[in-house]
């Protein structure tokens, strides 16, 4: 019998009444006769499954020899919601790259193409470019790309969900976007608008509040290509290692997935004006 924390945890919350005690003793300590009472079985057969809880770690038993109650122990759940959330992004992003190789195939049968994302990232310079093609007017990809309200549609990977805390296209007005994931973590970012000029360009500072202090500044111009619009965006950091240490956390990944979503919506927008 396997006996790694995992494997026991996982045995242990394989059976709905161990669950249920697990789900009673959430609420406070309780002892063998309390936690049988809702279950039309035998007190040895509780005492069965309280020693499967407690060889797995979650529950423990007090020391009175009279009374010996049970209380809950989270760590091992924990443990196996971490494990569980691992892989759970493994697949998600596995599931995100079918999507975009579907979106591919299907583009490819309807006889039209599907725009790249493009970055140039030379070695020893502080700076990064990602350029995108859409197929939609500037003025409808500036709205997309600057109104709050359409900004958590977008913005960020498919993995995270995305709040507008602050946004204020001005020059000189404030901005901060928290992402979250599904395991309830988040991540705060925020700058300030050095420049704003519709449907022309936005110019604005990027800081990660993770890391305070290492502040980039952004400037995204919009221009007209072949009926629709090419987005550039300039990246220039205050050291070659935090560019580096940018691209080496995923950032390319995670700007294709949200210029592919702001495709999405800028499609989506350009449809309602046809209307």
């Amino acid at each position: 019998m396997a006996d790694d924390q995992l494997s026991l945890t996982f045995a242990a919350l394989a059976d709905p009444t161990r669950r249920a005690i697990l789900t009673r003793l959430a609420d406070g300590e309780a002892t063998v006769n309390e936690l049988a009472e809702p279950f039309d079985i035998s007190l040895q057969a509780i005492s069965k499954h309280l020693k499967v809880l407690e060889r797995a770690g979650l529950i423990t038993r007090g020391r009175d020899a009279q009374w010996r109650p049970c209380r809950l122990e989270t760590a091992p759940l924990d443990t196996a919601s971490t494990w569980i959330e691992r892989y759970r992004e493994v697949a998600k992003d596995r599931f995100d790259r079918l999507d975009q190789e579907i979106q591919r195939i299907k583009h490819a049968q309807e006889g039209t193409t599907m725009a790249e994302t493009e970055f140039v990232i030379e070695p020893g310079r502080q700076d990064i470019v990602m350029t995108r093609v859409f197929d939609a007017p500037r003025e409808v990809v500036f709205r997309a790309y600057t109104d709050p309200e359409l900004v958590p549609n977008w913005c960020g990977p498919h993995s995270l969900t995305t709040e507008v805390d602050r946004m204020d296209v001005r020059p000189g007005g404030l901005w901060r976007f928290i992402n979250r994931g599904a395991d309830g973590n988040e991540y705060a970012f925020k700058g300030v608008y050095h420049d704003v000029v519709a449907p022309e360009r936005v110019v604005s500072t990027f800081e990660f509040e993770g890391a305070p202090g290492h502040v980039l500044l952004s400037t995204v111009t919009f221009e007209m290509a072949d009926g629709g619009t090419r987005l550039t965006e300039l990246s220039v950091f205050q050291s070659v290692e935090d560019r580096d240490g940018m691209v080496q956390s995923g950032m390319e990944h995670g700007a294709r997935e949200s210029m592919d979503r702001l495709a999405e919506v800028a499609q989506s927008l350009k449809s309602e004006s046809a209307v």
